[in-house]
């Protein structure tokens, strides 16, 4: 099952750098993203650890982004909310029995690792700016 964390998460960002106010409650991030609130406000707890946003409680609180947008990779934000592989691996051992089944995990293992490595690169290549962009473009 794939996981919309950073979805959501660029989503969040997308909207605090977009913003009118100064601070955007997660009520109204969990309404754009269409999500529960809960959801939204567990991003935002990792997000701000990761030095991304800062948050404020009270009735005036909310969150606010801690940078511009172009000081904001993609790769900072996928770090913060999505530390999981680009796929799986086999769920179950596989056969030792087999001459595939005894090498496989390694080999999936190496071609996981260069496919999580060259998601991080192009990753780190775009900016929070650069979703601003391409949603004005519509």
């Amino acid at each position: 099952m794939q996981s919309c964390r950073f979805a959501f998460a660029v989503h969040v960002m997308a909207v605090l750098a977009s913003g009118k106010s100064d601070c955007c409650p997660s009520s109204r991030l969990a309404q754009t993203v269409n999500t529960n609130p809960v959801v939204i406000r567990r991003l935002l707890i990792e997000l701000q650890d990761a030095g991304l946003i800062s948050t404020f409680r009270g009735p005036h609180g909310g969150a606010v982004l801690k940078r511009k947008p172009e000081k904001v990779t993609l790769r900072e934000i996928h770090s913060a909310v999505d530390q999981g592989n680009v796929f799986g691996t086999h769920p179950n051992e596989p056969s030792q029995e087999c001459p595939v089944g005894k090498r496989i995990g390694k080999v999936m293992l190496r071609i996981q690792n260069r496919a999580n490595r060259a998601l991080e690169r192009e990753l780190e290549k775009m900016t929070l700016a650069d979703v601003l962009r391409e949603l004005r473009k519509g």
